[in-house]
């Protein structure tokens, strides 16, 4: 408690203020290297702001810092970059002349003043450098780990694969990279993100009022976009750690200017530390990711940026021998991530603009069951999806952000194969292929009505369709989805339709300015999932299948209000916020008592439909500048459903309202860095959270002559309350030279005081070996507890780059 205390008040204090820096710029045409007078650039956080002499030179006086300046002229590209301020600073800028910036990141910079005139709520951006500013976790820049540390986004234990953001489940999140789907998301059991370090150029999270061009999930969007390249001459960087190790190329391509390349890719071989543990000698793995984007620009009005990305997961686990019935000397996982994309933006003229993206997603998970007889039994599965996207924008407008578009998503999805090779004992069965089609118009546009109130408009409507061939299986009405209540199956042909859903998801968000430094928003947002992942564990499993809507299966809609209010000092310094957010989702989907998905032709047989309702209230509180920075959040939330059927067999709970599955109340978090300057940065995470419920048994019954726990309630009890520490201790260049080579170290220790927290708590036969948390009466059923790191998790990283 004296360490919280003391990080909590080091935090909301913020007392290290330190001296001002002198930065000078110097703004100059790139070609010609001529003065360019007039130049507007903008400085965050903070907001300073400024204007080059006729000389193109500006000054400015600020606190030592991470600064993104920000430089915009009529007639050539937006200039951005990311610096750190220690000392006096001389910056030469250049700029290209071009009629019209193609750049297609977008800028996502966390200027907080500027956030007070947007009209979106639950808005979350990242660039690259805040994410190396975020204290590191076992050495590695991490997507969802850094995500983690805002208010209302959660995971469910270190070996969660994703993340849950205001209660929602893991597949309500719609997690994209340059466009494309990645439906696993994590590494080494969780422990990673995918997304390969240094390709990552930014993130936006999206959990209020989602803008319209996104759709096809309830909870949120994830928005994570590698760099574009744009290099003057190579860059490599790369890094050696004890966990895993990277090394990425940015580069031109020729002496035209036309052609640039990024190429990046990490590895992690973890077995020999899996064998340092005699709990976990059995267990393996390893891991992969890649990360190539080319950028193309022929001339001043196109751009053509390619992507493609890779992902590759094996582990093996030796604490389970049985799956599905099928028994195995250990379970063998493995995943693997195809995505590719195209995009093509064109300039029309000094107004609008046209952008064209086509992508692919394959997804393919795999489960190993390797036999005595050395034979291979394997489940295998996948989703592939096609995605296209037509937009017209207009942001020249001084009031008007306007943009008109349409898409298209196909859906292929391979429920699941069982070969079982060389075994005679397994019979081998293969599922039927489901297919959707999702077509979509959207407009959406931020309106400027005065210079203290702004619209955020917009609708989107989705026309979904089952595609054949497919199955079409029809119950008895008003009668429980059972297989004696099956009434006949009809064939769908190719190329006719097995199901139709849509309709209009309208979003409104306003944003009005009480003062320069004070704003109220309020937001509506409807959304639909037409895609869902299917499973009855807290995180999803190479088993776990994906389903699209059908006549038995309908799609999840959820209705989301938010309210907030925010504040920034006059000084920029320190920024204040407050959002109160109630969802209400219909056709929830939940499994009945003893689900079991495994090869299941029938899955709906085994599913419930209900209702749920999220509710919360998030605080932040962040400082920006300075040698401490960081940011203070607490969010309550509930998270409850409601499975209110006809009988017994179709009711949870007695139909009454029960906490959901990552119904967390209490989250308190905070991130702190702490700059020292020339050669050292430190970095702290904390966490503390109410923990995600359980179901224990309510008695137990003799069944001939054995007790057997009887569960007749879900979600009954709640797992121990998760806190944990993490530090990292970065060395930089030590001299702050520029040369060629530079390099830090990075030590980091995950889970520092060793809290051994319950990543689950589970009833099995009685083990005289193992410590149990409780014995009822005179069964032979104990509880007990899973946890994943207990102990301190200690890494060392080598980080580089090299510009020759």
């Amino acid at each position: 408690m004296r360490l919280f205390l003391t990080i909590f008040c080091l935090v909301i204090s913020l007392i290290c203020n330190g001296q001002d820096y002198e930065l000078n710029l110097t703004i100059q045409d790139q070609e010609t290297e001529t003065a360019l007078p007039f130049v507007s650039v903008q400085l965050s956080p903070g907001g300073a702001s400024g204007t080059t002499d006729e000389k193109g030179f500006l000054r400015f006086d600020l606190p030592p810092g991470r600064y993104s300046i920000r430089a915009s002229f009529t007639g050539y590209a937006d200039y951005e970059r990311t610096i750190t301020l220690n000392a006096k600073r001389d910056l030469v800028i250049t700029m290209e002349s071009t009629s019209a910036t193609l750049e297609t990141v977008v800028v996502t910079d966390r200027d907080d003043r500027l956030d007070l005139s947007r009209p979106q709520m639950g808005v979350e951006r990242l660039t690259a450098g805040e994410l190396e500013s975020i204290p590191s976790v076992l050495g590695e820049r991490d997507v969802l780990r850094s995500l983690q540390l805002l208010p209302g986004v959660t995971s469910a234990g270190e070996a969660s694969n994703g993340i849950s953001v205001r209660g929602g489940t893991i597949d309500q999140n719609l997690l994209l990279l340059d466009g494309a789907p990645v439906f696993t998301p994590t590494h080494l059991f969780g422990l990673f993100t995918v997304f390969t370090p240094d390709a990552v150029g930014g993130i936006d999270l999206y959990r209020g009022n989602i803008p319209a061009r996104f759709g096809g999930r309830v909870s949120s969007v994830v928005d994570v976009r590698s760099k574009v390249p744009n290099a003057d001459s190579p860059i490599i960087k790369g890094g050696i750690g004890l966990v895993s190790s990277n090394l990425s190329i940015e580069t031109p391509l020729g002496k035209s200017g036309k052609w640039d390349v990024l190429a990046a890719a990490r590895g992690g071989f973890n077995d020999f530390a899996f064998n340092l543990i005699k709990r976990l000698k059995g267990t393996k793995s390893r891991f992969g990711d890649a990360t190539l984007k080319l950028r193309f620009q022929p001339g001043e009005k196109d751009l053509f940026t390619f992507s493609g990305f890779y992902s590759g997961d094996f582990y093996q686990v030796d604490l389970l021998s049985t799956f599905g019935g099928v028994a195995a000397t250990s379970n063998q996982y493995a995943y693997l991530t195809l995505n590719g994309g195209l995009e093509w933006v064109r300039l029309l003229n000094d107004s609008w603009s046209l952008s064209t993206r086509v992508t692919n997603a394959h997804f393919a998970p795999e489960l190993r069951f390797p036999q005595l007889d050395n034979s291979l039994i394997t489940f295998t599965s996948g989703i592939d999806q096609q995605s296209g996207r037509i937009a017209l924008g207009n942001n020249e407008s001084a009031t008007h952000a306007l943009t008109i578009g349409l898409s298209a998503d196909r859906y292929t999805l391979e429920p699941g194969a069982l070969d079982p090779g060389a075994s005679t004992n397994v019979q081998p069965t293969t599922l039927v292929r489901e297919r959707g089609l999702e077509l979509v118009a959207f407009v959406e546009d931020e309106w400027k009505v005065s210079p203290r109130f702004t619209v955020g408009a917009g609708l989107r409507y989705a026309a979904y369709r089952q595609l054949g061939p497919a199955e079409q299986r029809l119950y008895g009405a008003g009668q429980e989805l059972t297989e004696s209540n099956l009434e006949s199956v009809i064939s769908i042909a190719e190329g006719e339709t097995a199901a139709t859903y849509g309709g209009f998801e309208p979003r409104l968000g306003l944003s009005y300015q009480l003062t320069p430094n004070t704003s109220i928003k309020a937001s509506y947002a409807r959304s639909r999932q037409y895609l869902q992942n299917i499973y009855n564990a807290t995180t999803p499993l190479p088993t776990s299948r994906w389903k699209v809507a059908d006549i038995n299966v309908g799609p999840q809609t959820a209705d989301l209000v938010s309210l907030g209010y925010s504040h920034v000092t006059p000084s920029g310094n320190y920024a204040f916020r407050l959002e109160t957010y109630y969802r209400q989702l219909t056709d929830l989907l939940e499994y009945k008592p003893g689900a079991d998905f495994f090869l299941n032709p029938t899955v709906e047989t085994d599913l419930l439909r209900g209702e749920g309702r999220a509710y919360g209230v998030e605080l932040t509180a962040s400082r920006r500048t300075g040698r401490i920075t960081g940011e203070v959040n607490y969010a309550f939330a509930r998270v409850e459903n409601r499975v209110a059927g006809n009988d017994f067999s179709t009711r949870i709970n007695r139909g009454e309202w029960y906490p959901g599955y990552f119904d967390q109340p209490h989250t308190f978090s905070a991130n702190l860095t702490l700059d020292e300057g020339k050669t050292h940065e430190l970095g702290f995470n904390l966490v503390i959270q109410s923990n995600r419920p359980y179901t224990v048994p309510n008695g137990f019954v003799e069944i001939n002559g054995t007790d057997v726990p009887l569960f007749l309630e879900r979600n009954n009890d709640r797992l121990p309350v998760y806190h944990r520490l993490d530090f990292s201790w970065t060395i930089h260049n030590f001299r702050r030279q520029k040369r060629a080579w530079t390099g830090d170290w990075v030590f980091t220790v995950y889970n520092l005081y060793g809290r051994d927290n319950a990543y689950n708590v589970f009833f099995q036969p009685r083990d005289a070996n193992t410590p149990a948390l409780g014995i009822f009466g005179g069964s032979p059923f104990a509880a007990y507890r899973l946890s994943i790191f207990g102990a301190p998790v200690l890494s060392l990283a080598y980080k580089f780059t090299f510009k020759p």
